[in-house]
């Protein structure tokens, strides 16, 4: 099941936003302490804070693809971003398994990936196996929040980095219902 409920959107901004956002993430310096083998993330500080690298992405053209496709998908007429934070990994970096909570979705942004065998890989709890999409850099990688995931190790002496998103989804596109529901028709609106 959990196969099906995660998908991926090409950033259509990618090469034009790439290099911005990760000189602001250059700047960033690390705070506190990661207790997986992350090289630098901003998770510590304060991720609810808007930061200067999603500025970059939300006013990107591509984000505006981005939310059409999340609207689509979950028949839903807006959404709000929770949190958001950066990490990067270098040779020998992880981050173990775990879900993210109060949120209703999460993206991974795939700002830099040398080889795929380094994305994001996922739990299917009902084949009890796991798994990754086939992407490449410049992917976003969406999926209920409560779907178990990790960075894989880095086995590579190159830089990946992500940035991390967190998404409450909120009210329903109610048409798109009626659609195929059409028990209610014309009950309760005018």
């Amino acid at each position: 099941m959990s196969r099906e409920l995660v998908w991926k959107i090409y950033n259509p901004s990618h090469n034009i936003t790439k290099q911005s956002m990760l000189e602001c993430i250059d700047r960033y310096e690390q705070v506190g302490h990661c207790p997986d083998a992350v090289t630098k993330t901003d998770f510590y500080g304060n991720p609810t804070a808007p930061n200067d690298y999603m500025r970059i992405f939300i006013g990107s053209s591509g984000s505006a693809n981005v939310r059409a496709a999340i609207l689509d998908k979950y028949w839903c007429s807006d959404f709000r971003v929770s949190s958001s934070w950066f990490q990067q990994y270098h040779t020998n970096d992880f981050h173990g398994w775990h879900c993210h909570g109060n949120c209703s979705i999460s993206m991974s942004y795939l700002l830099e990936l040398d080889d795929r065998k380094h994305s994001t890989e996922f739990v299917d709890i009902e084949r009890k196996d796991t798994f990754q999409l086939d992407v490449t850099e410049g992917d976003i990688i969406i999926f209920p929040s409560y779907v178990i995931h990790r960075s894989p190790l880095i086995r590579s002496d190159s830089r990946k980095t992500t940035v991390a998103i967190n998404i409450n989804l909120g009210e329903l596109n109610i048409p798109r219902i009626d659609d195929i529901d059409p028990i209610f028709e014309g009950t309760f609106r005018e």
